[in-house]
């Protein structure tokens, strides 16, 4: 027994042996343990201060870079041109801008015959203008209007569909042609009163287009336009005044639809200065300056914005705020949907 102890003592160490090898290794231990967290520490610190100050280059630099790209910018905006002046400066492509409706032109024909089968209902127009003559005559608008929306008054209308012919009634020439005071009615539910000659609109006049739908509308954004003024060969000439009322449902936000133009036309085109008024979506309601010459707006400054719309109208209360076009659109600008130049029909029934 005592050789068998004495042999598991000398295969292994002591408990004294244990301890001091304990004692020795442990402290070795600790410190690398500590170095390690050290180590560890550090380098996430380093890390840590690397990517703070590699974030603050980058910041530095872009700042930099701004501030270089914004004084180009200004140097772009004011370079000289061969003249020695400064160039214009292009709008920014954010600018708090509205732009123009390009005054979108109503189709003709518009009045559907719907459920109304017009070739069925009865009218007069003899005496339906005569009665709408003494209306107009009252300037009794409501009335006006009134007659436009009845059966047989869309009727008549509806009977010239697809022609530029017109009924008339009032003062003729010997040749049996308007001439003096009278009234027409055209298709699409559009009428004119005021004064003729040798058959033509002719002095001072009236023409309304009621937009009439007998099914649903989607696309047309009127509901009636008149023009009030002078004319001259069967067009609007001299001073006059255009008004328009929409349907408000279809009205895009943050376009500025005109509402009344008021001013001087050449043959049917705007041509010189005008006082505009436009209706937004929101019910708001802006008035704005332009001039006109042939049926173009005369660009009010020579900014353009990087889709090149041009400034037409300018704020009456802002001289600094403008109405936006685009030059493909403005050309040949007038009162839209004018039957010109039509027939004379027979106004029996």
């Amino acid at each position: 027994m005592r050789k068998m102890f004495d042999e598991e003592e000398d295969d292994g160490f002591s408990d004294l042996d244990k301890k001091k090898i304990l004692v020795t290794v442990i402290p070795f231990v600790l410190i690398i343990l500590v170095l390690a967290i050290t180590l560890l520490a550090g380098g996430m610190k380093k890390e840590k201060d690397d990517t703070e100050a590699l974030q603050q280059s980058i910041m530095d630099y872009a700042d930099e870079h701004g501030e270089a790209e914004a004084s180009i910018r200004r140097e772009e905006q004011s370079t000289p041109d061969a003249a020695g002046e400064a160039s214009p400066s292009a709008a920014p492509a954010d600018a708090d801008k509205v732009t123009v409706s390009p005054g979108p032109v109503p189709d003709k024909d518009i009045m559907e015959q719907g459920k109304v089968d017009f070739s069925k209902v009865t009218y007069n127009t003899e005496s339906q203008l005569k009665e709408m003559m003494a209306y107009w005559a009252d300037n009794n608008q409501k009335a006006l209007d009134d007659l436009a929306n009845l059966e047989r008054f869309m009727a008549m209308s509806w009977s010239l569909k697809g022609t530029d012919d017109y009924f008339y009634y009032g003062d003729k020439d010997a040749n049996g042609l308007p001439n003096g005071t009278g009234i027409a009615v055209y298709r699409d539910n559009q009428y004119y009163y005021g004064e003729w000659k040798n058959g033509l609109r002719s002095g001072n006049g009236t023409w309304i287009h009621y937009h009439i739908h007998l099914t649903e509308n989607k696309t047309d954004l009127y509901t009636y336009h008149q023009y009030t003024g002078g004319w001259k060969e069967d067009l609007p000439s001299g001073e006059g005044s255009e008004h328009y009322e929409y349907d408000t449902d279809l009205l895009k936000k943050g376009i500025g639809y005109d509402t009344n133009l008021i001013g001087s036309y050449l043959g049917g085109m705007v041509h010189g200065e005008f006082y505009i008024t436009n209706l937004y979506a929101d019910g708001t309601v802006k008035e704005w300056n332009a001039t006109a010459e042939k049926g173009s707006w005369i660009y009010q400054s020579e900014t353009k914005d990087k889709k090149g719309n041009r400034t037409v109208y300018v704020d009456i209360h802002d001289p600094e705020n403008y109405i936006w076009m685009k030059p493909a659109e403005n050309v040949n600008i007038q009162v839209p949907c004018l039957i010109v130049n039509a027939v004379i029909r027979s106004a029996s029934s």
